[in-house]
């Protein structure tokens, strides 16, 4: 099983050094191999301390996926590109779209990278996803929000308004971070908005559903 026990200390590397440690693929990219280089990806990103969703995570919502199918996934900060991959092998079944962004530069080509050599066709947009979301165009039916914690109800707030009206919201990391999303939580129980939230124990936290309903 892969662990999900950050290293003691950091390990800083260059995209060449990440490159370096990571095995080669070679087209077309089969399952056991695209698994393969996901699971080392996330085993160096423990050594770098990159907040990737863990193992049951990844489990938890590729079940949600097969579940639903949706057509038009939005992922609100995709880090090295870990998170957005995962969701794409299961999605790349039936051709669904994925969307995604980060702010960071450095984690924006890293995770360009990565998609590339995997021939995963997948939107990617670097900026700030504040500024981003209300230049997207189209419905998502299937939305993953996991970034900078203080600013999810913002984030949520944007989302929201290009989800269809069936779309299911996950955000993650929703229980150790609690207190950087009062205002968040607040929100929801304001305006009567219904919630579900999974413990995760393998990384001590857990995800919030919302199952989003017509605005």
């Amino acid at each position: 099983m892969l662990s999900t026990e950050l290293s003691c200390e950091k390990l800083d590397l260059t995209l060449d050094e990440v490159i370096a440690r990571l095995p080669t693929l070679a087209a077309p990219v089969d399952e056991a191999a695209l698994n393969d280089y996901l699971d080392q990806l996330y085993a160096l990103g423990r050594l770098r301390h990159i907040p990737n969703i863990s193992p049951q995570n990844v489990s938890y919502l590729h079940n949600l996926l097969r579940q639903r199918q949706p057509k038009n996934i939005l992922e609100i900060g995709c880090a090295n590109g870990y998170s957005t991959l995962r969701l794409w092998q299961v999605a790349r079944t039936w051709n669904a779209r994925i969307t995604t962004m980060d702010i960071s530069r450095p984690s924006y080509l890293e995770a360009q990278h990565h998609f590339k050599l995997c021939q995963a066709p997948i939107e990617l947009h670097f900026g700030n996803a504040l500024q981003i979301l209300p230049t997207l165009t189209g419905a998502f039916d299937f939305i993953l929000i996991d970034a900078q914690k203080v600013h999810t109800l913002d984030f949520f707030i944007r989302a929201r308004k290009l989800a269809t009206p069936d779309a299911l919201i996950v955000i993650d990391d929703v229980i150790k971070f609690k207190d950087k999303m009062a205002n968040f939580y607040d929100h929801l129980h304001a305006h009567a908005i219904a919630y579900e939230i999974l413990a995760l124990p393998d990384d001590q936290d857990g995800v919030m559903l919302i199952q989003n309903h017509a605005v």
